[in-house]
């Protein structure tokens, strides 16, 4: 039995929502839990009726459909539905399911709701590989970056501090024992409890004294001190990375 999709239509035509909501019903396992009009409403019904699916037109009156994306948390499982081509590389940039044309076929519409079963949940996150780009959510919103652009993390209680190698940062809800089960290895070394590092970013490697040493990595402002096993680790990763 399918799990029950309760969706959310996001779209400022009248027939368009009209459409889709018929088209929905030949497929009993999704409930129309509500339809907005614009992005402002969106994003209040996301907030009232916790859809796990959004049907999402890119160009509204009142601005464009990602910009509701950073204003929803949990995100749901989105699928746009638009009359433009050109938007379809930035929407799964943002991890989007699907990408569809108006008018919407039935089977077109079939193919993207079966590929949300296929989805990996957030119990068994799938791993990134390294040419993946990565959906960066945090509470100031988003940014999506490719995978080898993290230089390091960092964790901070229960968040996460996120380095790019440009420099910039972003602090997430997401653990540190979730982002080793996600980053690919070997290119990502958890080096201690509190740091995960990108192996091609790190710099030097100094040693101050017998049992401290402190590394450079590129988009870390500060140098970062590391105990003596720590500092062994992180030696013996970078020697097996330059022997490939």
């Amino acid at each position: 039995m399918k799990p029950e999709l309760r969706a959310l239509i996001v779209d400022d035509e009248a027939p368009a929502r009209e459409v889709l909501s018929e088209l929905l019903e030949n497929f009993p396992h999704v409930r129309v839990v509500g339809e907005a009009t614009s992005v402002a409403t969106a994003v209040s019904l996301c907030a009232d009726l916790k859809p796990n699916l959004i049907f999402l037109d890119v160009q509204m009156r009142d601005g464009e459909g990602f910009s509701v994306l950073p204003q929803i948390a949990p995100l749901p499982s989105v699928i746009f539905v638009t009359a433009y081509d050109k938007f379809a590389a930035r929407a799964f940039e943002v991890n989007a399911v699907d990408y569809l044309l108006k008018p919407v076929s039935q089977d077109r519409l079939a193919h993207a709701l079966e590929r949300i079963l296929h989805q990996p949940t957030a119990t068994k996150s799938k791993p990134f590989r390294e040419d993946d780009r990565i959906f960066l959510k945090s509470d100031s919103g988003m940014r999506v970056a490719y995978v080898t652009e993290i230089s390091g993390i960092e964790a901070q209680e229960n968040y996460t501090r996120v380095y790019l190698a440009n420099g910039t940062t972003e602090f997430l809800r997401r653990t540190m024992t979730e982002w080793e089960k996600v980053l690919p290895k070997p290119l990502f070394l958890r080096v201690h409890r509190s740091l995960i590092v990108n192996l091609s970013c790190v710099g030097k490697v100094l040693a101050e004294d017998r049992d401290t040493s402190v590394i450079e990595v590129t988009g870390i402002p500060k140098p970062i001190p590391l105990g003596r096993k720590p500092a062994l680790r992180l030696r013996s990763a970078l020697r097996l990375r330059n022997q490939v």
